[in-house]
């Protein structure tokens, strides 16, 4: 089989699209693996087999689910059961400088030397509206504040929740407080607005909102990334403001990609019905459908909604994905300053990558696509990282 029917192949696998047909040529291609010089060539023989038993566990689940209908187990493997899997799987598609990352486990830290950096965890900074700045990180869960009758409470589950006073009380209706909640760089967190629309925040982003909606509209603004549940109420329609858009819903789920080192911005929607403005024009969307904004023109696509909001369910999500720009979710999540010397080819990358792994763990699968790096450790306390990308 050619390196570009094998391309295409795991492609179609990796996205979970393969046909029963396909899945049977990649059946096909693994009982020949131990023939293919190109892959085996000085590896010892115990290594090959446990290569062919963990592609064989793969394969066989993906058939099962293309002709029964079952759904596929998914099971979490030690990081050393899967390196020489994922070696394999990336040797092959390294060959069109393109390979692809199926939320394997990567690998051991004994493997690795050197400096390192830890994943981002749940980390924000809220400031009030007097402008007094609160570290969510350190602040201990409980009541925080009290503004225009709504309370501001820190979960034990490292969340912000406004419970709002719905009684006719002038007093909190007088003056209506804006709150800010921002997320550094390593950071994600998640806000119940005070009519109880959910907002997950990921990386370098921020959101401004008022204590209480009031008027006829709930009107909230979003800097780099967010995914939204929007609670239903008819007569207060919710927007979400960014630089280069408005998004007006009732009650929906959709996520905004708004990050203003960004060529473009994304609106997915996930379910009910969303209208993106720009200055330029506007667009209705239905679920499954992604708005593209660039330089103010907006266009649209049918996409897979659920990988819009992977990065909120723990993983990285890649789709054919450049280098520079994949680059850019690693210095937001891993809080380092990427930078590049030479001439770098770009390449492409496709499938998942759990966020909960360190930078050392990703830039090692990396490595393996024709990635070179080396990471230069933050000379204070208030200093990023620095990760560079070499030939």
């Amino acid at each position: 089989m050619d390196n570009e029917k094998i391309l295409y192949l795991l492609d179609q696998y990796n996205n979970g699209t393969a046909s029963a047909e396909d899945l049977k040529a990649l059946d096909n291609w693994y009982n020949s693996f131990e023939q293919d010089e190109k892959l085996t060539n000085g590896l010892p023989g115990s290594k090959v087999k446990n290569i062919e038993k963990r592609m064989l566990f793969g394969i066989d689940q993906r058939i099962d689910a293309a002709t029964t209908g079952s759904k596929p187990i998914s099971r979490r493997l030690s990081i050393q059961q899967w390196l020489t899997v994922a070696a394999a799987v990336f040797l092959i598609l390294s060959l069109a400088g393109f390979f692809a990352v199926k939320k394997l486990p990567l690998f051991h830290t004994e493997d690795t030397v050197g400096i390192d950096v830890l994943p981002g965890g749940n980390k924000a900074i809220l400031i009030l509206g007097n402008g007094k700045k609160i570290d969510l990180n350190t602040q201990t869960s409980g009541i925080i504040s009290q503004e225009s009758g709504t309370q501001i409470t820190k979960s034990t589950n490292s969340s912000l929740t406004y419970i709002a006073d719905h009684s006719n009380n002038q007093n909190n209706l007088s003056h209506i407080s804006t709150n800010t909640i921002v997320i550094p760089n390593g950071g994600q967190y998640e806000v119940q607005l005070p009519d109880g629309t959910h907002v997950w925040l990921n990386a370098a982003s921020s959101l401004t909102y008022p204590t209480r909606f009031t008027g006829h509209n709930r009107k909230v603004k979003l800097t780099g990334e967010g995914y939204f549940e929007v609670a239903k109420d008819k007569l207060k329609p919710f927007e979400v403001e960014t630089a280069d858009q408005q998004v007006q819903v009732l009650g929906t789920h959709f996520n905004i990609n708004a990050y203003a080192e960004e060529k473009i911005q994304k609106t997915t929607l996930l379910e009910g019905s969303v209208k993106v403005i720009s200055k330029n024009n506007s667009i209705l969307i239905k679920p499954s459908e992604q708005v593209i904004n660039q330089n103010n023109d907006l266009s649209v696509k049918t996409v897979n909604s659920a990988n819009a909001i992977a990065w909120k369910n723990g993983v990285f999500q890649f789709d054919h994905t450049e280098l520079r720009s994949l680059m850019l979710d690693l210095s937001r999540w891993y809080n380092v300053e990427v930078v590049y010397e030479g001439h770098i080819k770009k390449r492409f990358f496709s499938g998942t990558i759990d966020k909960s792994y360190t930078l050392v763990e990703v830039l090692k699968v990396l490595e393996l696509g024709r990635v070179h790096y080396q990471i230069e450790q933050a000379r204070t306390a208030n200093k990023q990282a620095k990760l560079v990308i070499i030939p």
